[in-house]
């Protein structure tokens, strides 16, 4: 099989093509959310907060799917542009296969969900939290492959059938939330259960379309080989797009405990609002970016660099277009929309929610279209650590605020700085690169051609395969060197929320043991053993401290392991270059 695929002869053609029904899926997916969240108000202030509590726990689950979907769809559209369609067919294999193992380790994860939870709100409202998530977690392989389909068919330029799927499952759930949540009685769990139950039409119909072989891409196994390379593309892209989500995770969260301590209930419920409303603004935005990613990814295959400079200066100013457009109604319509969800006599809040909005919105597109840019190349590592400095950056802004004016409005005011100033960083970095592209890939493939190999071992020099392999570990070593510092700073997070200091001391202990207990056992050549130290002070922690210990203990233990992992990549990293020298 070696259908035709073409977004490299017309790529403004092939981008409005792809585009416009992602546009339809992302804004249907926006106000499934906003009505999901207006049938929840309805509930009670208790539903209502609970659920603005879930929701970044719940996008980090969905992001899984999305993220290995980018992954893939970033190096199969490279293969397709540059010609070589059997390695995008094995593409797709790895991708899947990845996502069975994320989902396993999805499920493993649910062991700690109750202990997390508890820290992220107790009492009567930690319950409801619970009661929300747990369905969502157990059906996670729905929403996992429901959204790595979608992203794998924009790769082989069908954005129409995902849009379809999503957009009938979106609609079905709005129907099913009211029946679920108050005929049935159920409360929040109906609104769970409500997805839970929309997601499987969309799921099946992806299942069924792959495996009786009616897309371009076949998913069989008989065009799969390992190839390490493969994979390490996909993490390229997925690993990062991933850690911005779980970064975003974070941020909502601290930002949750400011507005709590600043306004109470009133301010994450307002976030949360502000946040529905900002998916269905930014709509048009994201879709422009998903459909620019594909398109981006063939042209880059190809080695079309003037036509890829091209396309981001045209969608950066379609975006822009829109988003002024957008806003400029939003303005207008504010105290409207805010009324949806209950919320009143907020005049002067919402009048600066949405002039502070403005200037944010029409800053995103800068930021937005180049990551997905980025995306398309595979450079998705520069993306992400843009996110994690941006993020410390919006962190540390918000809590000097707050400690300066003990008000609210510190989220909105640090949450504008740090748009416009990274929005800006974003774009030069761009620049640079297009103006760099030509002489840095002169001569050289985009993407790595297994066409004429029949084995990939036997084509690579010794030369070429050492930098190959330096390569991978430099970019094990960047994402372990992150996740550690992700690690650290919630670790840091919890007992600046917690105030309670005691804490800090069995995980002061249990890093130094772990700490000392590297140092030692990497002298006698047994560096897994090293994980003892970790490991005794977590239950250590959990016997002497109960539930309050199962977050710290598990933290602890996974920055043990963090910092094993990264102790291993250096010793790897020093031999690779020793051998290169």
């Amino acid at each position: 099989m070696n259908e035709k695929i073409d977004l490299v002869s017309a790529p403004k053609e092939s981008f409005w093509k792809l585009s416009i029904p992602i546009i339809a899926f992302c804004v249907f997916d926006a106000i499934y959310g906003i009505v999901d969240l207006v049938w929840v108000s309805k509930i009670g202030v208790e539903a209502f907060f609970a659920m603005g509590i879930s929701i970044p726990i719940v996008s980090l689950i969905f992001s899984f799917g999305d993220s290995i979907g980018q992954g893939t769809n970033s190096i199969m559209s490279r293969f397709i542009g540059s010609g070589d369609y059997e390695s995008a067919y094995n593409a797709l294999i790895h991708g899947v296969i990845l996502a069975n193992i994320v989902w396993t380790f999805i499920v493993f994860l649910l062991l700690f969900a109750q202990g997390i939870l508890f820290y992220v709100d107790k009492a009567d409202k930690y319950i409801l939290v619970f009661d929300y998530l747990v369905p969502i977690v157990i059906f996670a392989y729905v929403f996992i492959f429901t959204n790595f389909f979608s992203e794998i068919l924009q790769a082989e330029g069908n954005s129409r059938t995902p849009t379809i799927l999503i957009i009938t499952s979106n609609v079905l759930n709005i129907i099913l939330d009211p029946i679920f949540i108050f005929n049935f009685n159920l409360g929040l769990k109906g609104a769970a259960y409500a997805t839970v139950i929309s997601g499987w039409g969309a799921f099946m119909v992806f299942l069924f379309l792959y495996l009786t072989g009616r897309t371009k891409v076949p998913l069989s196994l008989k065009y799969f080989k390992f190839r390490l390379y493969i994979l390490v593309e996909i993490f390229k892209v997925a690993l990062p797009n991933f850690l911005d989500n779980g970064l975003w995770a974070f941020s909502a969260s601290f930002i949750n405990s400011i507005l709590i301590m600043t306004t109470g209930e009133i301010g994450p419920i307002l976030y949360s609002v502000v946040n529905k409303m900002k998916s269905l603004l930014i709509a048009p935005v994201r879709g422009y970016g998903r459909a620019l990613m594909s398109v981006t990814g063939h042209l880059f295959g190809a080695g079309e660099f003037d036509d890829l400079n091209g396309m981001y200066k045209y969608t950066l100013k379609v975006s822009f277009i829109t988003m002024t457009i957008l806003m400029l109604v939003f303005i207008f319509i504010r105290e409207y929309a805010f009324s949806l969800f209950s919320i009143t006599g907020m005049s002067d809040e919402i009048f600066w929610i949405a002039i502070s909005g403005t200037v944010m919105m029409l800053a995103i597109p800068f930021s937005m279209i180049s990551s997905k840019m980025l995306d398309g190349f595979g450079k998705s590592l520069y993306s992400l650590l843009f996110t994690f400095i941006k993020i410390m950056f919006e962190v540390t802004i918000i809590y000097g605020l707050s400690v300066l004016m003990n008000d609210g409005n510190c989220v909105l005011v640090g949450l504008l700085i740090s748009e416009v100033t990274f929005s800006t960083i974003y774009y030069l970095f761009l620049r640079y690169l297009f103006k760099n592209f030509a002489e840095t890939y002169e001569g050289k493939e985009t993407v790595k051609n297994f066409k004429d190999e029949s084995d990939e071992e036997n084509v690579l020099t010794d030369s070429g395969e050492i930098r190959y392999r330096g390569m991978r570990v430099k970019v094990e070593l960047i994402v372990a060197l992150i996740a550690l510092s992700v690690l650290l700073l919630e670790i840091l997070y919890l007992l600046f929320r917690l105030q309670k200091p005691y804490l800090m001391l069995p995980g002061a202990i249990a890093f130094i043991i772990g700490g000392i207990s590297v140092y030692l056992i990497q002298k006698f050549e047994k560096p897994k053993l090293s994980a003892l130290g970790f490991f005794v002070n977590a239950v250590l922690i959990f016997v002497f401290m109960g539930k309050e210990g199962i977050l710290p203990a598990f933290l602890f233990v996974a920055a043990g392991i963090t910092t094993i992992y990264i102790r291993l990549i250096i010793r790897a990293l020093k031999i690779v270059y020793n051998k290169v020298t």
